[in-house]
């Protein structure tokens, strides 16, 4: 059986998407921006796993579904990485660490709930005003009602993601 790299995340519904597009982002060296197609809120990063043992743990999944809202501010999380925070998920992150224990790459790290819209290279960002799209303003509420199971594989381009699979929320 091939080992596989992937995720669990929740997606955007297209007016949400279109909310964030909206966002002030512009290009800048060192700053790589996310493109729509990979905006996400990621519920567990599974890393090498086997398919079946993933597939298998997704239709036995019994999660909530959950009211998110994104904001109030686009934000760092740590020093390299461009945010929107992303609240209400944290019971079904907390039911997806349950059903994935033991699949894929182990974590002790703590759900936090986030839409990553950019990456900084190199040095941590020392001025934040030269990333423009940081401190705006951003709400949005959705009612998340399906989790995705997708593959990720890493190109010279950034990250190429394939959905795998769908599993409706409690």
């Amino acid at each position: 059986m091939a080992i596989e790299r992937m995720f669990l995340s929740v997606a955007l519904p297209p007016e949400i998407v279109d909310i964030v597009s909206d966002l002030p982002t512009r290009a800048l060296r060192g700053v790589r921006f996310t493109r729509r197609k990979q905006w996400h809120i990621t519920m567990r990063f599974l890393g090498d796993c086997q398919r079946h043992e993933a597939l298998a743990a997704l239709e036995a999944l019994q999660a909530p579904a959950g009211q998110v809202t994104l904001g109030p501010e686009v934000t760092l999380l740590g020093t390299r990485v461009v945010i929107v925070p992303a609240a209400g998920l944290d019971a079904t992150a907390a039911a997806v660490d349950d059903a994935f224990a033991g699949i894929g790459e182990e974590t002790d790290r703590e759900f936090v709930g986030h839409l990553t819209l950019a990456r900084l290279k190199g040095r941590p960002l020392r001025d934040p005003s030269m990333v423009s799209v940081l401190g705006a303003p951003i709400s949005a509420t959705w009612q998340a009602e399906t989790i995705d199971l997708w593959k990720s594989e890493v190109t010279e381009d950034g990250a190429e993601h394939t959905l795998v699979a769908t599993q409706h929320l409690a």
